[in-house]
C-alpha cells in the first residue's frame, strides 16, 4: 500500500519543461535554434520590394486602358437602353391614345344609334295601315336577343308597345317568341 501512495504522490507533480526561455524573451527548444547563417532568406528584403512595387504599378497601368474601353462600351449600351425605353414609352402612349379614340368613337356611335325603345308605339291594327311589318318585328326580336333579353322580356316589351301579333289576335308570349327564334 505504501508503494501505491508513493506513486499517487509522485503523479501529481508537474513535469519540468524542456523549453527554455533565453534572455531576449524568445522561446525555443534545445537544439532547435539556428545560427544566422543557417536561417532561410527573408521573402521581403529592401532590394526585392522596389521591383515588386514597379511590377504592380505596371500591371495597373496596363489595366487602365482596358477599364476605360469597358466603361466607354458600358456608356454606349446604357444610351441604347435609354433609346429603346423611350421608343417603348412612346408606343405605349400611342396605344393608349388609340384605345381612347376607339372608345370615344364607340360612344358617339352608340349615342347616334336608334335603340329598340325609340320605335313608335303602334296604336292601330294592321287593317288601318299603320303597323309594323313582320320583318320589323323579327328584326326587333333579333336585336333584343343579341342584347341578351329573354323570351319573356321580349314578349312583355312587344305587349307594352302595343305591337299586335301576326294574326292580330291574342298577345305576345315567351313561347311564341321562342318559336319565332327557332324558325329564323
Amino acid at each position: 500500500m505504501n508503494d501505491f501512495l508513493k506513486n499517487l504522490r509522485n503523479s501529481g507533480k508537474k513535469e519540468t519543461s524542456s523549453i527554455k526561455k533565453n534572455m531576449d524573451t524568445n522561446y525555443f527548444t534545445p537544439g532547435e535554434r539556428r545560427i544566422p547563417k543557417e536561417r532561410r532568406p527573408s521573402a521581403f528584403t529592401r532590394s526585392n520590394a522596389i521591383p515588386e512595387k514597379e511590377a504592380r504599378k505596371q500591371e495597373l497601368d496596363d489595366l487602365i486602358p482596358v477599364i476605360a474601353e469597358n466603361t466607354t462600351q458600358l456608356v454606349k449600351e446604357i444610351g441604347r437602353l435609354a433609346e429603346v425605353s423611350e421608343i417603348i414609352m412612346e408606343s405605349q402612349i400611342r396605344q393608349q391614345n388609340a384605345m381612347a379614340d376607339f372608345f370615344e368613337s364607340l360612344k358617339t356611335l352608340m349615342a347616334n344609334r336608334q335603340t329598340v325603345d325609340d320605335m313608335p308605339i303602334a296604336t292601330t291594327s294592321y287593317a288601318s295601315g299603320t303597323h309594323y311589318t313582320k320583318d320589323d318585328i323579327i328584326a326587333t326580336i333579333n336585336r333584343m336577343r343579341d342584347q341578351g333579353a329573354t323570351f319573356s322580356t321580349i314578349a312583355e316589351y312587344l305587349r307594352d308597345k302595343g305591337i299586335p301579333t301576326f294574326s292580330g289576335r291574342g298577345q305576345w308570349h315567351a313561347q311564341t317568341i321562342h318559336r319565332l327564334c327557332k324558325q329564323i
